[in-house]
């Protein structure tokens, strides 16, 4: 059985029989589910060329969108050229071609920046470094916002910031009691340093970003990448998740049942996509680097239980001190 992704172009032909050039003939195409049911049925007319051949070319992803069928259900196609045009298949010449549907893949990055060892009290603890992802090269990330001149709309943090009762207020970083590691407005982390539309950053713009020195970007843990594959189907949840973060920024906090940070972020990012390997008390950028490096295997075909690949890409400042 040939297997062929959603978008790959596909010529079905067969060689005529009894049959003059320039008649039309029929050619049948099926879409099934994983139980091999059929999905849809589509029939079209195709002429005799002057070599006497019948061809059909489509890909998988405009059948199914002409039919009018989820993608995501079909598992495999089946295309019949009716070489001889006598409505039927005659074994000798003519055969139901099947195609296997593999799934697209797409490569997740998730970047990992552990706490210094020098780090001393909540640092060292897991509160320094920082935990980021990227979707192919679409990336995303999760920090506090402490703006002072910034006014936050609680609605867009879908909480009570200021803590009066509701969620309708528009209110300044001096108006939260007590703003800081445990309760702070949410926002892209290295993303809004990078540019003022974080959610257009790429992934080549934040290694580029890494990769200048502590002093500029105040990046000055070792930093690790981590990569692997999944499917496309998961790739489009989890960014689902990033992209309603980031239209609902939320809650900042270290205490994850107050709210979301950094580590949290991701992995739960990556637990809406289907990838839950990730232990549920994992808190911390050297917790997570751990169960990268142990539980995570790619799930795409192309790539099926493969490890991610661990890259160091920046050492730690030997000239930063706390």
């Amino acid at each position: 059985m040939t297997s062929k992704k959603l978008d790959d172009k596909i010529k079905l032909t067969a060689r005529t029989v009894n049959v003059q050039i320039g008649q039309e003939v029929k050619v049948i195409l099926k879409l099934y589910d994983e139980n091999k049911k059929i999905l849809k049925q589509k029939e079209y007319k195709e002429k005799v060329q002057e070599n006497t051949n019948v061809e059909k070319r489509f890909t998988i992803l405009s059948l199914s969108n002409e039919s009018n069928i989820d993608s995501s259900k079909v598992k495999y196609v089946s295309g019949w050229i009716d070489a001889d045009d006598d409505g039927e298949i005659t074994r000798e010449y003519e055969k139901e071609v099947w195609i296997e549907v593999i799934e697209g893949e797409e490569k997740i990055t998730i970047i990992v920046e552990l706490p210094h060892s020098k780090e001393t009290g909540w640092g060292a603890k897991g509160l320094a470094g920082h935990t980021a992802m990227a979707i192919g090269n679409r990336f995303f990330d999760y920090g506090p916002d402490y703006s002072n001149n910034k006014i936050f709309n609680e609605e867009i943090y879908q909480a009570d910031l200021n803590q009066d009762g509701d969620m309708e207020d528009n209110v300044k970083i001096d108006d939260i009691p007590n703003a800081g590691f445990y309760f702070a407005p949410g926002r892209p982390w290295w993303a809004e340093m990078i540019s003022k539309e974080p959610k257009n950053v790429t992934l080549s713009q934040v290694l580029s970003f890494i990769s200048s020195n502590w002093r500029n970007n105040n990046v000055y843990g070792t930093v690790y990448k981590i990569e692997f594959y999944i499917k496309k189907s998961q790739s489009n949840k989890i960014l689902e998740w990033w992209k309603d973060r980031y239209k609902h920024l939320k809650i900042y906090s270290i205490k994850p049942w107050t709210g979301e940070q950094c580590t949290t972020t991701v992995k739960k990012a990556l637990a809406y996509g289907g990838i839950n390997n990730i232990d549920w008390d994992t808190l911390t950028p050297d917790g997570i680097l751990e169960d990268l490096q142990t539980e995570i295997k790619s799930t795409s075909f192309q790539h099926k239980n493969e490890k991610a690949i661990i890259t160091l890409i920046k050492k730690e400042a030997e000239d930063w001190n706390p």
